[in-house]
């Protein structure tokens, strides 16, 4: 699908609210989201989050008595033109009073987005973006997790918490090109090796790869016990997975990070053929109470079960936005309400929202803690949480 702007007035959704309800002021909040490309499985979530949260809010009298009005934007790969595209149709000609994404912190938004100085909360990004966003001095523009440079630590930590025995300590990565493939993959090797594990395999590869032969014959070689893929296209892991499972290294265990938590992967876990498979997110809902109730929420608007990753944590930006909007009084007094993100650690149902000097979030178990899970009888089963062991790893059927 080209570039689209589309307005949608969500009060005819589903969730309560008409659109005879609609009230004469809107407050308009935009969503540039790729939905076209490698991203476009995550920016439906994306788009379906905002959609039930402001769905909800609307249904309870709108954002200071006003109906909040969804402007939406596909940003597709994530390129430059599509950001700036996104930034004259969305602010300049839809005068938006925030930004909301999954994730777009790439780095072309924050030249897209900064110089108009409207809340922008994006998740994902990459080390240079924050560096990027403080050269700008972007004061409005956060990121709503913690960024790739301490996402492998985190992921290879919560391998060790699980307490399984590994045969040997020894390590394989495979990643992508993208800045947070190669962010990611340097995280965990340095975790790794500074636990006194070595790491016997490294491969960057394009995402356009399906042919995976050459690249598993050489990490059967080098016999790890944990491989670790890091790519953010949902191909780039089955097509891995596929051809792996047919001539495993050994015992390895298999983890794909990120990409393995998000819808990406739903078609291939439900037919059974991703048993074993380990993945991981900061952007998950918690399973108590409060997550349990958004599940049924999203299951009476969708029909089906969230995303594992995204949902929760888009849903969350929302409110989290729309909070700190209540406690200004005004949508349009951008620093405000930027000071009042900045300041209030929202309540989430992933996680607390409070962040740091350089508007991002450290993860931690008293923050947004990280879900290390595994495919287990065609279900992602939580293993760890936060710093606590809660399941426990199997061995896939596919291991010799």
């Amino acid at each position: 699908m080209a570039n689209t702007f589309l307005k949608t007035t969500l009060g005819a959704m589903a969730f309560g609210a008409s659109a005879t309800l609609a009230m004469a002021d809107t407050i308009s909040l935009g969503a540039p989201i790729p939905l076209t490309g490698y991203f476009a499985a995550d920016g439906e979530t994306m788009e379906q989050a905002i959609n039930l949260a402001v769905g909800e809010i609307n249904a309870e009298g709108g954002l200071l008595g006003k109906h909040i009005e969804v402007v939406t934007f596909d940003i597709g790969d994530l390129t430059p033109d599509k950001l700036a595209a996104a930034a004259a149709n969305l602010i300049e000609r839809g005068g938006v009073s925030a930004l909301i994404n999954g994730y777009g912190g790439m780095g072309p938004d924050i030249p897209a987005f900064c110089p108009y100085g409207i809340p922008y909360i994006h998740n994902d990004a990459v080390a240079g973006v924050i560096d990027l966003a403080e050269r700008m001095r972007c004061n409005a523009i956060f990121n709503a997790s913690d960024i790739d440079l301490n996402y492998g630590k985190t992921q290879f930590d919560m391998m060790m918490t699980t307490g399984h025995n590994f045969e040997t300590k020894r390590l394989a990565i495979v990643h992508g090109d993208f800045e947070w493939d190669i962010n990611n993959a340097k995280s965990m090797a340095d975790a790794a090796e500074a636990a006194g594990w070595e790491v016997v395999y490294v491969q960057e590869v394009p995402y356009d790869t399906v042919e995976w032969t050459g690249i598993q014959s050489q990490i059967r070689e080098a016999q790890p016990s944990l491989i670790h893929l890091e790519a953010l296209e949902p191909a780039v892991a089955t097509t891995f997975l596929s051809q792996y499972k047919e001539n495993p290294a050994g015992d390895a265990l298999l983890n794909v990070g990120y990409i393995g938590a998000t819808t990406g992967l739903d078609d291939v876990i439900a037919q059974g053929r991703a048993e074993g498979l380990l993945s991981f997110t900061l952007n998950a809902h918690q399973d108590n109470e409060a997550g349990n109730a958004f599940v049924e929420r999203w299951e009476t608007a969708y029909g089906f079960e969230p995303s594992v990753s995204l949902a929760a944590a888009v849903y969350d930006m929302v409110y989290m936005w729309a909070a700190a909007v209540e406690q200004v009084g005004d949508a349009s007094d951008y620093n405000a309400v930027a000071d009042a993100i900045r300041t209030m650690k929202y309540e989430g149902l992933v996680g607390t929202f409070d962040f740091n000097e350089r508007n991002f979030i450290n993860n931690g178990s008293d923050t947004q803690p990280a879900q290390l899970f595994q495919v287990q009888n065609g279900e992602r089963v939580r293993l760890v949480v936060g710093d606590q062991k809660v399941g426990e790893i199997t061995q896939p059927a596919w291991i010799n």
